[in-house]
């Protein structure tokens, strides 16, 4: 997590420099974070000003040049939320719920895996603290180890927040969420925009939701990062009217950063077979980052985790045993995932 907070059940940000990251969480993925946490929906939306929007009525979703959304027979919810807030909120329920069984290393980054190959086994992390870089790595053991950090992915510097204003179309300015993907061969760049929290302000002109956008492409047709004008000059070319309209009408509170990487180590972990630790599993986005425009992230995660905490209530495996149990299981999740989408 990059909270970068003291106390995991802290919510004050002063001296932490905001991390306005977007959390996609809509249909399974929302399903699944509502299991596990039912009353957590509750607590996001009385606590931290965040809303539940309608994909139905609140959105407009293009796919290859068709608009999707308008006709669900079953309305969805999408949970508008940084992933800032809700890694402050997770944490908070988690001390809840397990007390002083958690014990949070903030302020950390791991360095490598301790490893002891006699008997195919990981025995903890080596770690340095981030407010001394030069001091000597601590270590921290543990009997099984989940690896969720998302290594070599870049999502931090993915998606910064940005206010929306007023367009001059109503029927426009009424879609909190606009998503249009690429079309290939025709199109190969697409846009989407997505709101995080609900903000105050005085500005009559102003949408009053902070809200992300990403511009993403196919066939290395990366738009320009250098500068917001040029992004509009590009996007002039590159993205429909509407995506231009609201481009123009929304005032960047952070710089552009560009994002241009997946990973998948799922095929290497399928060959290891046994030979895999076996006290050692990567969890979404540790065994597979999914081009972010599909926004899959999230539910690719959820969906393991949930499948982890089923092998757990079985109370048949031995410990040993699970992480090979567990691997088979999740690379037939990744793979349906990857089955819809072309992952590049």
């Amino acid at each position: 997590y990059r909270c970068r907070l003291e106390s995991p059940t802290s919510i004050g940000r002063s001296g932490v420099s905001q991390i306005y990251q977007i959390h996609i969480l809509e249909g399974e993925g929302f399903n699944i974070l509502h299991e596990l946490f039912p009353y957590l929906k509750d607590k996001l939306v009385n606590e931290y000003d965040i809303r539940l929007y309608s994909l139905k009525n609140e959105a407009r979703i293009v796919v290859n040049g068709n608009l999707l959304n308008q006709n669900l027979t079953e309305d969805m919810g999408w949970l508008g939320i940084d992933r800032f807030t809700l890694e402050i909120a997770l944490r908070k329920e988690l001390c809840l719920k397990y007390g002083n069984q958690v014990e949070w290393i903030s302020n950390a980054r791991a360095i490598q895996l301790v490893v002891d190959q006699s008997v195919n086994a990981v025995q903890g992390v080596k770690y340095r603290l981030k407010q001394h870089v030069d001091s000597q790595l601590l270590d921290i053991y543990g009997d099984f180890i989940v690896d969720c950090t998302g290594r070599n992915t870049s999502s931090i510097k993915w998606l910064k927040e940005c206010e929306r204003f007023k367009t001059g179309n109503p029927s426009l300015d009424s879609i909190s969420i606009l998503g249009c993907n690429t079309n290939l061969p025709d199109n190969n760049t697409g846009c989407y925009i997505t709101p995080m929290r609900t903000i105050k302000t005085n500005d009559e002109n102003s949408l009053r939701n902070l809200s992300t956008i990403a511009v993403h492409c196919v066939n290395a047709e990366y738009p320009p990062n250098d500068s917001y004008e040029n992004l509009l000059e590009w996007a002039k070319e590159h993205l429909d009217s509407e995506c231009n309209s609201i481009l123009k009408s929304t005032k960047v509170c952070s710089p552009l950063v560009p994002y241009r990487r997946a990973i998948n180590d799922r095929k290497y972990v399928e060959l290891l077979g046994k030979k895999w630790p076996h006290n050692y599993i990567l969890l979404g986005d540790g065994v597979c980052a999914f081009n972010p425009q599909y926004a899959q992230g999230m539910t690719h995660a959820l969906w393991h985790a949930r499948e982890l905490g089923k092998i757990f209530d079985e109370h048949y495996h031995k410990l040993e045993d699970i992480s090979y149990i567990f691997n088979r299981r999740a690379s037939v999740i990744t793979e349906e995932l990857l089955a819809f989408f072309d992952n590049k």
